[in-house]
């Protein structure tokens, strides 16, 4: 879709994005597909840097809370979050995304299955932010844990077990070693 709406060839494209990788202004993340019984995208995702250049050089102005952009800015802040961890600890996990050819994803699911976390830049989490995790679920019963970050105020878990936690609460269980209990 890349090179289509920007009239270049798809070779032109991949060059020009693994540059951006090459010189870490940007980095892929891969889909997760491991035996879908279901159809999912496999292209992956790609995952700017510093979205604030982004915004700037797009000439978008400021991310207000609620719309769009801000939630792609917080899902990356979430990203660079789990790789940061990820490589400061040494575990280096496996990071990917989910998403079915209907629609419903799972923004990151991390080690095969160890943990899916979905990330909402929402108040309040209803039904409907949960869906793609619960889909998931269905699809790999052996999911480990099942996350939500969000811009609730206090942590909670759901009826079937979801975890929904604040930004900050992610943050801190996350760099204490606790997100993955």
């Amino acid at each position: 879709m890349v090179a289509s709406n920007c009239s270049i060839s798809w070779l032109e494209r991949d060059r020009n994005f693994q540059i951006l990788v090459d010189t870490l202004l940007g980095r892929f993340l891969p889909a997760f597909t491991r035996r879908p019984r279901r159809r999912v995208q496999q292209a992956p995702k790609f995952y700017f840097a510093d979205v604030g250049v982004v915004s700037m050089l797009a000439k978008r102005g400021q991310l207000e809370p609620g719309g769009e952009l801000y939630g792609k800015a917080f899902e990356n802040w979430v990203a660079h979050e789990l790789w940061a961890y990820s490589s400061y600890t040494e575990r280096y996990d496996e990071l990917s995304f989910w998403r079915l050819h209907s629609g419903a994803e799972v923004d990151f699911v991390i080690n095969d299955a160890e943990l899916a976390l979905e990330v909402k830049a929402s108040r309040s989490i209803t039904n409907q932010h949960l869906k793609g995790l619960r889909e998931f679920r269905q699809e790999y019963p052996e999911v480990g844990q099942l996350v939500l970050v969000c811009l609730e105020t206090e942590p909670r878990r759901t009826e079937d077990g979801i975890k929904i936690l604040p930004a900050a609460e992610f943050a801190r269980r996350l760099w204490a070693g606790e997100l993955y209990q």
